[in-house]
């Protein structure tokens, strides 16, 4: 078994890195080779500069939050690992987790993408999925098989190969959602090969939550909209647009509900008819 070099690329917003899940569980495994590069999106100066020196870690600060897309690429840019594991600053990984994509990356050297099984606080799985623009269909079991012309996942603990960036990087017009899903649409067309791990990761997804804040809400969920439709114009099309603004709407509603708040849904239906007619 070949002895890979890992690197993980963990994007910290306004937090310390000792107060991060991720940063604190990666830190106790110490069976892997495993780089760990910071990429620091954060607004206000945490001292992760300093923490990351004496922890021998990577540090690159963004100088503010320019988006997910925008951090992953200058954190690849800083790696030339074997295998490239995607995370943020707040999901627990222990050792399982490399010892199952260890084996996976040795025994099946022809695929690209390798994705575990992530649940969300209410028990469903949601990574990895079956793509559908407007709905995905999530699956029901950890066994149930997803075609590959099909695969997607969310990009939380996704390892991918080196050889997937040599002529690649993360769109940069997406700034915080749908990044994962035009990953795996884009990659898709390239034939990459994709793998579902067999470890299991529990996530807690903000927008899952039943009671959610009006305000806090409305600040996520715009920035959502604006990548939804975004995806939409880069799948292109008149199809894709249509559909974008109806998956719009609908997360205006669902978040409305959720937050109990009229305002939401008013102004995630303005937002999105706003950035549909947008040239």
């Amino acid at each position: 078994m070949k002895n890979l070099k890992y690197a993980a690329i963990i994007v910290i917003y306004n937090k310390n890195i000792k107060d991060s899940i991720t940063c604190r569980s990666i830190k106790d495994i110490n069976d892997f080779n495993i780089e760990v590069v910071i990429v620091d999106n954060s607004e206000v100066d945490f001292h992760n500069n300093e923490v990351c020196k004496s922890l021998g870690y990577t540090y690159i600060s963004m100088n503010g939050n320019k988006g997910l897309s925008k951090a992953y690429n200058v954190g690849i840019d800083k790696t030339q690992s074997d295998i490239i594991i995607l995370f943020d600053d707040d999901t627990f990984v222990n050792k399982d987790y490399f010892y199952v994509l260890n084996k996976a990356v040795n025994d099946y050297p022809e695929v690209d993408i390798f994705a575990p099984i992530v649940y969300g606080q209410d028990g469903v799985i949601y990574s990895p999925n079956e793509f559908n623009f407007l709905r995905n269909h999530f699956i029901d079991n950890p066994n149930q098989p997803i075609s590959q012309n099909k695969f997607n996942a969310i990009a939380s603990c996704l390892a991918i190969r080196r050889r997937v960036f040599d002529n690649y990087c993360f769109d940069e017009s997406l700034f915080v959602d749908q990044i994962d899903q035009y990953f795996f649409c884009e990659q898709r067309n390239l034939n990459r090969k994709f793998l579902k791990l067999n470890v299991e990761i529990h996530q807690n997804f903000y927008q899952r939550g039943e009671n959610l804040d009006p305000g806090a809400a409305w600040n996520r969920v715009k920035l959502r909209l604006v990548d939804v439709m975004q995806h939409a114009k880069l799948m292109g099309g008149v199809k894709y647009r249509i559909l974008g603004l109806m998956k719009c709407c609908g997360l205006s509603l669902q978040i409305a509900k959720k937050s109990k708040s009229i305002q939401v849904l008013f102004k995630g239906i303005f937002l999105s008819f706003k950035v549909f007619f947008r040239k």
